[in-house]
């Protein structure tokens, strides 16, 4: 494909051979169909608009360069900078863990039986890109939020993701060891931690195992390190009344469930289920003060 771009190829043939390429991804036509837009400044409609004109050299060029980068097994998001989550644009590059719409569900679970516009205290540990706090700050309204992350790096892309959605004076991130040092009253605790065993790394696609941070997928020999560090401090941390959800792996989430238990034992803990009905995190609500009593 690469000589023929330099030539005379339409967007509509551009596409098909661009997606041709990509066989192996497991989206290979939406792939290639987001690289073109980049390499255009089209939008889906331009590109089905336009698809009998000729592409440009000089976007030819790029577009090739683009689809070369995605059949190497960089991810997608991380070519053009961004990744949609919640309805929301966020920043993503190599420094955060690329959002997965499976955590939407995450924050489905936090919005059930809460009063969107209470004043809540929320925190994110393991922030990332920051799109888990800043997707609740946008369904809480009148709340604030905390993201705490071990990388600077990833810290700045959550701040500035926080700008970007107009969310920041609602919301703060710190440089930290999970909870370690933070004083507690949150109502609101949410980490999408990481998971995998470090014997798993072998298995994982390409675009996992090569281009997304490390530090953000693994968690010791049986995955569950950064669960246990989360749940040391939690009871100091969560507020009587308040609610704490962690995103499990595959097969995880039986295991999480009896640690959470173990933290939280008068609390009612629930699995949460993804849009293809597997347990994809849990949810404890500790009792109130009221509800002890």
């Amino acid at each position: 494909m690469a000589s023929e771009l330099s030539g005379a190829l339409t967007l509509g043939l551009a596409l098909r051979e661009a997606a041709a390429q990509l066989k192996a991804v497991q989206t290979p036509l939406l792939d290639a169909r987001i690289l073109l837009k980049l390499a255009t400044g089209l939008d889906d409609a331009g590109v089905i608009a336009r698809s009998d004109d000729k592409l440009p050299t000089d976007q030819a060029k790029m577009f090739a360069g683009l689809v070369k980068r995605r059949a190497a097994g960089e991810p997608v998001a991380y070519i053009t900078g961004v990744k949609e989550f919640w309805s929301l644009e966020f920043h993503v590059s190599p420094d955060v863990l690329i959002p997965r719409d499976d955590s939407e569900c995450l924050i489905e679970a936090v919005i059930a039986r809460r009063d969107k516009h209470a004043p809540y205290k929320i925190l994110d540990l393991g922030t990332g890109s920051g799109c888990l706090l800043c997707a609740l700050l946008e369904e809480f309204p009148n709340s604030l939020g905390t993201g705490v992350d071990c990388s600077a790096a990833a810290i700045a892309i959550a701040r500035a993701n926080s700008r970007k959605l107009g969310l920041a004076p609602r919301a703060r991130f710190l440089v930290g060891d999970w909870a370690k040092t933070l004083e507690g009253g949150f109502d609101i605790i949410i980490a999408n931690p990481p998971y995998i065993p470090e014997g798993d790394r072998a298995g994982l696609p390409v675009d996992v195992a090569d281009y997304e941070p490390a530090r953000a997928l693994f968690a010791g020999e049986s995955g569950f390190n950064a669960y246990q560090a989360i749940l040391a401090d939690a009871p100091r941390i969560l507020s009587p009344g308040g609610r704490i959800v962690l995103e499990a792996g595959d097969g995880q989430a039986g295991r999480l469930v009896e640690m959470v238990t173990k933290t939280f034992p008068d609390a009612e803990i629930l699995t949460i289920n993804d849009l293809k009905g597997r347990p994809r995190g849990v949810i404890a609500e500790r009792k109130s003060f009221a509800e002890k009593d």
